[in-house]
């Protein structure tokens, strides 16, 4: 694996203020700006090459913003293609923490952007060797480095795609418990993640000052 190549990926996701409008305007948002990019894509001619098994192409699309490991379930228990994890790292990835449910979601309407994204990472994979699943990482990597370009105008459809494995890997989006031993992107950043009545080991082991607050919530 070209470690350096992917650094350089994410990399340019973070330069790009990705994270940070992604973060400020919410998953949804993001989403939604992207759609006149996808609408152009469509419109303009047909995709050159015929999109292989949809959602095991955005699961190794997933896999290379955020490698895993190899896994046959999600966290949700939904099944993963045999194809769409290329194995570079050990611990879970962007597919193991369910990036593709997190795509499907009704409420995120990434299912407009979908096609468009799928059939340009089919057509940019072409020279490379075939379609985007039938790749191995380094060469995922150079065809989302591409789609990610900024001469690429439809660059903000693929910044789009990313924020999806991005918020069901650190947010544990579909997770109803939301803590670590449910969540595996949690783990790997070791979160121990949501508790309603807090973790009695972390604290700053200060004394709570009652005078001005009911529950002692200032020191």
């Amino acid at each position: 694996m070209d470690h350096e190549a992917h650094s350089e990926l994410v990399g340019d996701l973070s330069r790009r203020a990705f994270i940070q409008r992604a973060g400020l305007l919410g998953l949804g948002a993001t989403v939604l700006s992207a759609v006149p990019a996808a609408q152009r894509l469509v419109a303009a001619q047909p995709a050159e090459a015929a999109v292989l098994l949809p959602e095991a192409t955005f699961q190794a699309f997933a896999d290379t913003i955020i490698p895993g490991r190899f896994a046959e379930r999600t966290d949700l228990g939904n099944e993963i293609h045999p194809q769409a994890i290329a194995g570079v790292d050990g611990a879970p990835g962007a597919v193991e923490a369910d990036a593709l449910a997190l795509a499907q979601h009704p409420l995120i309407g990434f299912d407009a952007l979908m096609p468009a994204l799928l059939a340009e990472l089919s057509t940019r994979s072409l020279p490379l060797g075939g379609d985007f699943l039938s790749l191995d990482f380094d060469r995922r990597v150079d065809v989302v480095k591409g789609a990610l370009s900024f001469d690429n105008t439809t660059r903000v459809l693929f910044e789009a795609g990313a924020a999806v494995p991005f918020t069901a890997f650190c947010a544990a989006a579909l997770i109803p418990e939301q803590r670590a031993e449910k969540a595996s992107g949690y783990r790997v950043m070791g979160l121990p993640g949501a508790e309603p009545r807090g973790y009695r080991r972390f604290s700053y082991r200060r004394k709570l000052a009652r005078e001005r607050t009911k529950r002692g919530y200032l020191p």
